[in-house]
C-alpha cells in the first residue's frame, strides 16, 4: 500500500470483475480492438495497463473510474479478475487524483533502444527500397516515400537530414518498434 503525502492511500490489486460498479455506457472502443485486446488478455492470463477503481459505500465493491474497455475485453474473455490500481477514497477525492495519473501515464511510453545494425537496415531501406517498403513503415504515406526516393541517395546520418531533422528519427524508432514485434 502507499500512502501520499495528502493522506490517499493506493496499490494495485486483483479485483473480480463482480466487485467492479461500471457505468451503463460503452466505451466505444473499436471491436476489433477489444477482440485483440480480448485474445492477448487469454493469451497473457493478465492486463498490463490498470484500470483506477475507487471504494464504494458497498464492501468489496469498488467504482471503475478509468479503464472501461480494459474492462470489456476482459468480460469478452471471459476472464474473472484484473488488475486494478485501487485508490482508497472516495469517488470525488479518488477523481481528483486521476488527472496527475492520466499526465503521468502519457510519460510513460516504451523506450526503443536503437542498435547499429537496426539504423543500417534502416538506413538501407531508405536508400535502396521499393516506395511499397517504405510505406510499410509507420509513419510514411505514399508523399512521403516518393520524397525519399527524389531524395536518394541516403548513405550515411547526415544524408537524412534531406528528410528533415525529426521525421527520419520517428520512422527509424518505428521502424525499430516494428521490427521488434515481428
Amino acid at each position: 500500500m502507499f500512502k501520499s503525502h495528502k493522506g490517499i492511500e493506493s496499490k494495485p490489486s486483483l479485483a473480480d470483475l463482480s466487485q467492479l460498479k461500471v457505468p451503463d455506457v460503452h466505451s466505444g472502443t473499436s471491436e476489433i480492438t477489444l477482440k485483440k485486446i480480448s485474445k492477448e488478455l487469454n493469451e497473457w492470463g493478465l492486463n498490463f495497463a490498470l484500470p483506477i477503481v475507487c471504494l464504494t459505500d458497498e464492501e468489496d465493491k469498488y467504482q471503475l473510474l478509468t479503464g472501461l474497455p480494459i474492462y470489456e475485453a476482459a468480460v469478452a474473455a471471459k476472464i474473472d479478475r484484473i488488475w486494478v490500481f485501487l485508490i482508497v477514497a472516495k469517488q470525488t477525492e479518488a477523481e481528483s487524483v486521476i488527472e496527475q495519473t492520466i499526465l503521468q501515464s502519457k510519460l510513460n511510453q516504451r523506450v526503443i533502444v536503437i542498435g547499429a545494425k537496426d539504423f543500417e537496415d534502416f538506413l538501407k531501406l531508405i536508400d535502396t527500397g521499393k516506395k511499397t517498403d517504405l510505406t510499410s513503415i509507420p509513419g510514411v504515406k505514399d508523399k512521403y516515400a516518393k520524397l525519399i526516393i527524389d531524395q536518394r541517395p541516403y548513405k550515411c546520418q547526415e544524408d537524412l537530414k534531406k528528410l528533415g531533422s525529426k521525421r527520419p528519427l520517428n520512422w527509424l524508432k518505428a521502424y525499430t518498434q516494428t521490427k521488434t514485434y515481428k
